[in-house]
């Protein structure tokens, strides 16, 4: 699947809603940043929207952009998920990707696995990333725990090891829904990464917003700028 493809599915999939019935969708908002330096920062802004076929197939279009504040930079996503749902609660798939900085292009495809129930959601993927100078692996785990009176706590790691940046991210994450469905989020972590010039592993803070539409989707916005909360 090239590029103009993959943005055309994602078209496709939000201007004909006659041709699959959307089963879920979410908007999130996030800012990011080191502890140690609040200018190295990250804001960011994407959705995504699920599409069932049927009771066992769905795709998922997501789109996103992110404002590296660190050094000045803009990027953009674009991803396509294919997946089978194995139960009502669980959904294995494929994704493809597209990301751009400063105007360079990066592919990204692999695998993942999710369940999204009413008491917990966890997924996992791995992948890799592909240019004509930029190559390596993608993976991550993350989950998190419904707990009583609107409240989810959880965690995430993240790793991508591509030519000339070896990173790894990881944090615990908690947040709380609005009655009228608005949860509004909260993570503290760190990230390893000598190839972006820190020294052992930087401590971070990100909060945000999140709305579900439904149940919302099922998996996460792939990334691979998801991985650094700041550059």
């Amino acid at each position: 699947m090239n590029r103009l493809s993959l943005l055309a599915l994602v078209a496709a999939l939000s201007a004909s809603p006659a041709a699959a019935q959307m089963t879920g969708a979410t908007l999130d908002f996030g800012h990011s940043f080191f502890t140690e330096d609040s200018d190295i920062s990250k804001t960011s802004l994407g959705g995504s929207a699920e599409f069932g076929f049927g009771t066992s197939f769905a795709l998922q279009g997501d789109l996103g952009y992110s404002r590296l504040h660190g050094v000045h930079e803009n990027a953009t996503a674009a991803a396509l998920h294919g997946m089978v749902y194995v139960n009502p609660e669980t959904a294995i798939g494929a994704f493809y990707g597209i990301e751009d900085l400063a105007g360079d292009s990066v592919d990204f495809y692999g695998f993942e696995v999710g369940q999204k129930s009413d008491l917990f959601d966890v997924e996992a993927y791995v992948g890799r990333a592909d240019n004509s100078g930029l190559t390596g692996s993608m993976m991550g785990l993350e989950g998190r725990v419904l707990m009583a009176n609107g409240f989810g706590v959880g965690g995430k790691v993240n790793h991508l090891d591509v030519e000339g940046l070896d990173t790894t991210r990881f944090g615990l994450t908690g947040d709380y829904t609005l009655p009228n469905g608005l949860a509004l989020t909260a993570e503290i972590g760190g990230v390893n990464a000598d190839d972006l010039g820190l020294d052992g592993t930087e401590p971070y803070v990100g909060i945000g917003a999140r709305f579900d539409f439904g149940r919302g989707a099922m998996f996460s916005r792939r990334s691979l700028s998801a991985v650094a909360p700041g550059l």
